[in-house]
């Protein structure tokens, strides 16, 4: 830039102050826009033929351009390359200039944007040639007669400095433009957008072939299932079947699946037949009445014609004692303690419950065990034929109650332990009126009935149990309730037992420390309830064993203690260890129980490091939502999975792909588990916690993802984790017999 000043002192004087405000103009803007590299001796050579071919179409150009054109060295090709200038153009001199900041943008965008490269391609294809300079680029050519020399040079003069402004006003918004362009194709929303549309694209694709996949895998099962059904006969063997049977070597993936006995088979043909009568159950009505007097209830009226009818006289009932259990929450439990410590003290006992976990059979034991299948099935169908014809016909629960009574006296029980159902008072099993022992577990809200509209209403309507000669004991905390209770066992004149607390069992005695802590969570719970409903018994019955012993004394007799240490029941806060999974299981379903589980497993598990993983599942939607309020209230659960419900039936997983896949009921059961997860996703969102559910199809699938991420681990290690199933008595059963399966196959290491 500053070589020019001499060159334009020795030309025309009269434009150097124009001159001068050009260059100290053009000279800021060419020093920010244009910057020549270091050379290689490489690219010297290259410059110099850019300059000869240069040189050559300037020729051309010029000798077409009508105003003349001065001279050219000979050694102009040979000029080193320097930053353009007006002193170049005005010599007229060819020279190579560097590519601008825009040339190495656009140059890195064609290389890297694939719409550039797209047009390049396309150019090429059609024979076009490849994009020059930047227009921006100013040469002598552009404009032959900047540097000519004319008379009216300062009308030439003021045209340059017009031409010099215009095109760095265009060579500005140019690049601007050209920077805006190729930054917007490449831009990160633009392959954000891209990238979203490719996984939305192939996650529909995964989501139709998953839907696929699953209707063909439900109609593959119920082909099989049909196939089963046809094929439960004795099946006849070949001579040739044996001979390939022999020849061919044994499968070791493939199981073996056992041939169910015609005994079990006419016990499964007895279940079908009981569980039609579930259509004819009654919906539970609200306690509309509060007086004194004694009403007869159709329900407890027609189950005592249909022991008449089957031959079970009144005198044989009031001939078995009855403890009966009501209440909402730990009826099962409760009666399950009074049975294990009963026994403990020698007495025969029969129990009837609801509901089971794995077979129909396990609501009515006797002595501890469920009836067998034989037995089960002569006894019902002894009793359907007698009340075949019965008009209108008896319900689910009034067939197994008759059931009941028929076994008790049929293997002399000395007491009968019955669970009162949702009715209350209105139930099939409070046929037994002269039941002198009565409990009454926790109240609550309860999905199943409608008792009333508030908890007065369910205390009142459970209340309708107490006898008249009575001893009744609760373990009922709210205070609205418990005025209700003691209001209506003052109305019959009998006396409302509180039983002593968990706590008090340990003050009393320091050495029931270390057994009540070991035994079943459920102790905590309803223990205090059943011990004192067994010692009501023994009371009466057999005082020996409690000599000394007061109303809600909190000394353990050494039948008591061997009882509370031996009471164990599958499904209510269970647990099972295999391989690397510690998995709890509690089958709550109630705001009461999911409260009570979620303690408990964080007691169990808050020492603990490993991973936590929660199994859910909900038959209904009813409360499923305030469910995973409650567990996720105190809980930190790494992911939480959701299944759809298992068709489970008399505790077999109705299963398919030789147990691999299990098959739930239609596509109803599976929207169900979607909608739980994201009914915990919506949890997740409104703590501002990342959404970790996960969709699985079986529980065995559930198994096996966990498998894959967590226990493939650096040499040979497998990190344990905390499984909590919970949700569902079907969940946990299926869950049961899953782990079974897994544990069989396990060859013992």
């Amino acid at each position: 830039m500053y070589s020019l000043l001499p060159l334009i002192y020795r030309r025309q004087h009269s434009r150097l102050k124009t001159l001068q405000w050009t260059i100290q103009s053009s000279q800021s803007f060419f020093k920010m826009s244009f910057k020549a590299p270091a050379m290689k001796a490489s690219q010297a050579s290259t410059i110099k033929e850019l300059a000869k071919k240069q040189t050559q179409s300037q020729t051309q150009s010029q000798s077409q351009n009508s105003a003349p054109q001065q001279s050219q060295p000979p050694q102009a090709a040979e000029v080193k390359v320097k930053p353009l200038g007006l002193s170049n153009l005005n010599s007229g001199k060819p020279t190579s200039v560097q590519p601008s900041i825009p040339d190495q943008r656009a140059k890195w965008l064609a290389k890297v944007s694939p719409a550039m490269q797209r047009k390049a391609k396309l150019a090429a294809d059609k024979g076009a040639p490849p994009s020059g300079p930047p227009k921006n680029q100013f040469n002598q050519g552009n404009n032959p007669a900047f540097g000519a020399p004319s008379e009216n040079s300062s009308t030439n003069l003021a045209n340059t400095s017009r031409n010099q402004a215009s095109w760095q006003q265009n060579s500005a918004k140019k690049q601007d433009n050209e920077d805006t362009g190729s930054f917007k194709e490449a831009s990160s929303e633009s392959q954000r957008k891209n990238w979203m549309n490719r996984m939305q694209g192939s996650q529909q694709k995964k989501q139709d072939q998953w839907l696929k996949e699953m209707q063909a895998k439900i109609q593959a099962g119920k082909d099989m299932q049909a196939q089963k059904m046809q094929t439960l006969g004795p099946q006849k063997v070949t001579s040739a079947t044996q001979e390939a049977t022999k020849a061919a070597p044994p499968s070791p993936a493939v199981e073996e699946k056992e041939e169910k006995s015609p005994e079990h088979l006419a016990y499964l043909d007895a279940i079908k037949q009981l569980n039609s009568y579930q259509i004819l159950e009654p919906i539970s009505g609200r306690a509309t009445t509060k007086s004194r007097r004694a009403e007869k209830d159709p329900v407890i009226e027609q189950t005592l014609d249909c022991l008449e009818k089957t031959g079970f006289t009144k005198k044989q009932l009031k001939a078995i004692p009855v403890i009966q259990i009501a209440g909402s929450k730990g009826r099962g439990s409760t009666c399950g303690i009074v049975e294990s410590i009963l026994r403990c003290h020698g007495v025969k006992t029969g129990v009837l419950c609801s509901p089971h976990l794995f077979l129909t059979s396990e609501r009515i034991r006797i002595d501890g065990e469920p009836l067998s299948d034989v037995h089960f099935t002569e006894l019902f169908w002894k009793i359907n034929t007698d009340l075949v014809n019965m008009k209108p016909p008896p319900s689910y629960n009034k067939l197994l109650t008759v059931m009941a009574f028929h076994a008790f006296d049929q293997h002399k029980v000395e007491v009968a332990i019955l669970e009162v159902g949702n009715a209350g008072a209105s139930d099939a099993t409070n046929i037994a009126s002269h039941a002198q022992t009565i409990g009454i577990t926790t109240l609550g809200w309860e999905q199943s009935s409608n008792l009333g509209n508030s908890l007065r209403d369910i205390a009142w309507a459970k209340a309708a149990i107490m006898k008249p000669e009575a001893n009744i004991f609760t373990n009922v905390s709210q205070t609205e309730c418990c005025e209700v209770l003691a209001q209506k066992a003052k109305q019959i004149g009998v006396q409302l037992h509180r039983v002593p607390t968990f706590n008090e069992y340990i003050e009393g005695d320091m050495n029931n420390k270390l057994l009540m802590n070991k035994a079943n969570y459920s102790m905590r719970l309803n223990g205090s309830l059943g011990i004192q409903l067994a010692y009501d018994f023994l009371r009466r019955h057999k005082p020996e064993y409690v000599v000394g012993l007061d109303q809600n004394s909190t000394l353990l007799t050494p039948g008591a203690s061997r009882g509370i240490e031996k009471y164990e029941q599958p499904g209510q806060f269970d647990f099972i260890r295999h391989d690397m999974f510690n998995v709890y299981l509690d089958s709550a379903d109630t705001f009461e129980s999911m409260m009570a589980c979620r303690d408990w497993f964080y007691t169990r598990t808050r020492s603990n490091r490993q991973p936590k993983i929660l199994l859910f599942n909900k038959v209904n939607e009813f409360n499923a939502k305030d469910l995973l309020t409650i567990i996720r209230s105190n809980l930190r659960f790494e992911e939480a999975c959701f299944v759809p419900n298992p068709n489970y039936f008399e505790g077999e997983i109705i299963a398919e792909d030789d147990g691999k896949a299990m098959v739930w009921h239609g596509m109803e059961e599976l929207q169900r588990a979607k909608r739980n997860a994201g009914n915990w996703r919506a949890l997740c969102e409104e703590n501002g916690k990342k959404d970790n559910s996960q969709l699985s199809i079986s529980i065995q699938a559930f198994f096996e993802y966990l498998i894959n991420k967590y226990g493939k681990q650096k040499y040979g290690m497998k990190s344990e984790l905390d499984v909590l199933v919970t949700g569902s008595r079907q969940l946990v059963a299926a869950t049961i017999s899953c782990l079974r399966k897994m544990k069989a196959s396990t060859s013992w290491q």
